[in-house]
């Protein structure tokens, strides 16, 4: 038997001028998530959101639009590739447990983590942390690698979205 993989990842990105409230505001609003989808050019349906004082509960299918040709067109081919992300936040610790679950090798990847809003000088801190568990014989290290370099890759231009829209004009 071949040993699941298991990769660790860390990312964080600070937003001056934004208390926890307000950043936890805007990462909840339903509006701004719709834009910042747009902008990434990811398909975005929410499917479950559920809201109490203490807890946020947010259910949400993502299908990322392919450049024709690029590898990963080259790789699905006319399969869609598509994931829910789930995640269930502590509105009172400003922190949750996330994962997504693919719908292609779903019982091969296993992606989870957890997020977190910290009180920043002048600001707040976003810290995503993350495993990425890929069962597949020979080549799981570079689905691995892939798997964290989009995240990375979505949540660096996630925060360059982030703090344009902030520059705006209200």
């Amino acid at each position: 038997m071949v040993p699941k993989r298991l990769m660790r990842f860390e990312i964080q990105h600070v937003f001056s001028g934004l208390d926890l409230t307000e950043y936890e505001a805007l990462y909840f609003d339903e509006p701004f998530n719709e834009a910042v989808s747009e902008a990434l050019r990811m398909g975005r349906k929410l499917l479950r959101l559920e809201r109490t004082a203490t807890k946020i509960l947010r259910h949400v299918c993502f299908e990322p639009r392919r450049e024709a040709g690029s590898p990963a067109d080259q790789a699905f081919g006319t399969s869609r590739a598509s994931f829910v992300e789930e995640l269930e936040y502590d509105a009172v610790a400003r922190c949750g447990t996330w994962r997504t679950i693919p719908n292609l090798f779903t019982e091969r990847v296993r992606n989870s983590g957890t997020i977190a809003f910290q009180r920043e000088v002048g600001g707040t801190r976003r810290v995503v942390r993350g495993e990425i568990r890929v069962s597949l014989f020979g080549f799981g290290g570079i689905v691995e690698r892939m798997i964290v370099s989009e995240i990375e890759k979505n949540y660096a231009a996630t925060t360059r979205f982030t703090l344009d829209y902030l520059s705006r004009p209200r």
